[in-house]
């Protein structure tokens, strides 16, 4: 692919280097290369987590993760039940793929 994207710019070069590379064919004649969005999107994301407004670290979880899995893998986190000595939260505000936040 690169061969193909250094075309424009240095088409003699590109031509050299696809004919070392085995290339058959002229890179000039051959397709541009199609964007594929499904490539770029990360199956998982990390969420950084706050308790009462300290960020105390991070949370691996799957990108279409619902509400009440997040919380639930949150509050089950060392560093939260550390942070809540035992008490029940007041509120867990989840923003949806950037911060949780645990209020005590």
């Amino acid at each position: 692919i690169l061969v193909h994207l250094i075309a424009p710019v240095m088409p003699h070069l590109a031509e050299e280097c696809w004919q070392a590379l085995g290339g058959t064919d002229l890179v000039a004649e051959r397709p541009w290369p199609v964007y594929d969005p499904s490539l770029v999107v990360d199956s998982e994301i990390v969420l950084p987590v706050q308790v009462n407004g300290k960020k105390r670290g991070d949370l691996t979880i799957a990108r279409d993760a619902d509400q009440g899995a997040v919380e639930k893998a949150v509050l089950a986190l060392d560093f939260v039940q550390k942070a809540l000595e035992g008490k029940a939260p007041r509120k867990v505000i989840i923003v949806p793929q950037r911060i949780v936040n645990v209020v005590a």
